[in-house]
């Protein structure tokens, strides 16, 4: 397997678990039974993703049209994602989050791209959600990884917590891009020094010794990320670890867009569902954005 087979299986495993698990979101664990890309019709098209693809795809797109981080023009893109729609990939379109649309509307009044707010009871998984694209964009240099990864989720979640787990889950990544093995790149981040007491309980693998019962699909960047790995760790598929996110309940589509992005970098674009990639809404726009991503000669922020 090659770097550019991890890198697109990364994006649209991201994609693909958004879209397995759109529409159920916030519904009570148990509440469905998620078996294909056919189990969550409820209102939505068959492979429609949400806000979680979207944003990712801004970012991305961002990164390859300045050939580098331009935080100012990242939040635009994701204004006009909310405000005009530029994206979406039916007229079913959502609002952000409330951190993130604080974020925006800072951003709106004030010109600040650094908008996100730093209150620790704002640590949401809007970052880690879209992280992907600013790991593939920095690869291999892993200092610029940690710092893209901290940067790009500061635009809308400056909150502590929130930066440490992109710093964490990019670490993690980074080693899975790399071709190591899952137990190698799950345990990149246990040497370093953590603010947060709990992202460092992560770092070291508490989580691989849980039931299922104690991880919890919220949408606490800490929960979230959790889970995702919890997903990622205990499965040995990325059918198996998508669909086990997807059925969690609560946050599940986000939950399975970050558990997608360690599958699709470790088990590659070829360990995705055919079926699931056949329906996809636009499958060619994210496999080509992916390429390009991991293609670029990235200058520094």
């Amino acid at each position: 397997m090659n770097l550019n087979d991890r890198a697109t299986g990364g994006l649209l495993a991201l994609a693909c678990g958004d879209a397995l698990a759109n529409g159920v979101e916030f519904s009570p664990r148990g509440s469905a039974d998620i078996k294909d890309m056919h189990s969550t019709r409820r209102y939505l098209p068959v492979g429609q993703w949400s806000d979680d693809t979207g944003l990712a795809l801004c970012l991305g797109e961002s990164l390859v049209a300045k050939n580098g981080f331009d935080p100012a023009d990242q939040m635009r893109r994701y204004e006009g994602f909310y405000d005009r729609q530029e994206g979406w990939p039916s007229e079913l379109a959502l609002a952000p989050g409330n951190t993130l649309g604080a974020a925006l509307k800072k951003f709106k009044y004030t010109d600040e791209p650094f908008a996100g707010s730093t209150h620790p009871l704002a640590a949401g998984n809007g970052g880690l959600m879209r992280l992907l694209p600013a790991l593939l964009a920095a690869h291999p240099d892993l200092e610029l990884t940690r710092l893209w990864a901290r940067e790009s989720t500061r635009t809308t979640h400056g909150a502590e917590e929130c930066l440490e787990a992109s710093e964490l889950l990019a670490l993690v990544i980074h080693q899975l891009l790399l071709g190591e093995p899952k137990a190698t790149a799950l345990a990149a981040g246990k040497s370093e020094t953590w603010k947060s007491k709990k992202i460092a309980a992560l770092a070291q693998g508490d989580y691989l010794e849980k039931s299922d019962a104690l991880i919890k699909a919220k949408s606490y960047v800490v929960d979230t990320l959790e889970a995702a790995l919890w997903c990622f760790g205990t499965t040995d598929s990325l059918e198996a670890a998508l669909l086990t996110a997807a059925n969690l309940g609560d946050d599940c589509d986000t939950v399975s867009a970050i558990t997608g992005q360690l599958a699709g970098c470790h088990y590659g674009k070829n360990d995705i569902p055919a079926a699931w990639l056949e329906v996809l809404a636009d499958k060619k726009r994210i496999e080509e954005l992916a390429t390009q991503l991991i293609q670029m000669a990235p200058k520094a922020a």
